[in-house]
């Protein structure tokens, strides 16, 4: 499938054009490699590793932050397949690195659930592609390279896939994405879209960077990190649990647990783990919170 309009192009990948644009995405640093860098991954060059050590030496909590959002991703999912969801449609999802989402909703319901990945970014449809291909999981789990502001594009192209019935409850993840649209109302637009399309009993997860609390140092090196990302990747910017819980309208949130600092999300109906130690749980740099279409 290759579908393209005037608002740009909504592409299933090939091998042949996955291998294209890996090859050709090694000149700069990567988001997506950086994200898989600070997780601990290896699908990351030398380029990525400079410039994410350079943040890391002005952000320190970078590395622990990137590894309470993938472990909020893993009970989000853990918890809306105890609600009986079993397709998921994950926005933003970066390149396939630690505990991916089809990964992860095998181990909690063997067989029974599909995937679609979605991302802007050509380079980590490829790599999701290739993963995919290579493990023969294609006919469940399904990469698309779309902009998510672009939503009926993208939404035309999700049902092309097959692999999502609109009559069953979705699980829409929004995990880590929003921060890098830094206009509200085109952000609000493309949530409120993804909103409409899915059937009632559905899900959405959202975690989102924040800068609510912080210490006016921190405050100031945070600032220099997101400059950075947007001279060198993406515009990046921080938002208040207030104007993060706007982005489900009229959805029910789960409370609890509301909508908190990351490493304190969490459910009786999920195990429980010492998710916080001794760590000021703001130092995750991030908030979530889950909600259900009534």
């Amino acid at each position: 499938m290759d579908r393209t309009s005037a608002n740009g192009p909504v592409v299933a990948m090939s091998r042949e054009l996955a291998q294209h644009l890996l090859e050709a995405s090694t000149q700069e640093p990567h988001e997506g490699r950086l994200y898989d860098y600070y997780l601990g991954g290896v699908a990351n060059y030398k380029m990525d590793r400079v410039f994410a050590d350079r943040q890391i030496s002005l952000l320190p909590d970078l590395v622990w932050a990137a590894k309470q959002n993938r472990a909020f991703l893993a009970r989000a999912l853990q918890f809306m397949i105890t609600r009986g969801v079993r397709q998921f449609v994950d926005i933003g999802s970066g390149l396939p690195t630690q505990g991916n989402v089809h990964q992860l909703a095998e181990r909690y319901a063997p067989g029974e659930c599909t995937v679609i990945y979605i991302d802007h970014d050509p380079v980590a449809s490829a790599h999701s592609y290739l993963l995919l291909e290579q493990a023969g999981e294609l006919d469940r789990n399904f990469p698309i390279n779309g902009d998510f502001l672009h939503y009926e594009q993208l939404w035309d192209a999700i049902a092309d896939t097959g692999l999502v019935d609109p009559a069953k409850p979705v699980g829409l993840l929004l995990v880590a994405l929003l921060h890098f649209v830094v206009k509200d109302e085109p952000a609000h637009e493309a949530v409120r879209f993804f909103r409409d399309q899915v059937a009632s009993g559905s899900w959405m997860a959202i975690s989102h960077a924040s800068t609510e609390g912080m210490s006016e140092d921190t405050m100031q090196r945070f600032g220099t990190v997101m400059k950075n990302y947007d001279e060198a990747t993406s515009s990046l910017r921080g938002r208040t649990r207030a104007e993060v819980r706007k982005f489900f309208g009229d959805w029910v949130e789960l409370d609890p647990p509301g909508t908190v600092w990351l490493p304190e999300w969490t459910h009786p109906d999920l195990p429980q783990e010492a998710m916080v130690g001794d760590m000021d749980p703001s130092r995750a740099l991030n908030v979530a919170a889950l909600a259900r279409k009534p």
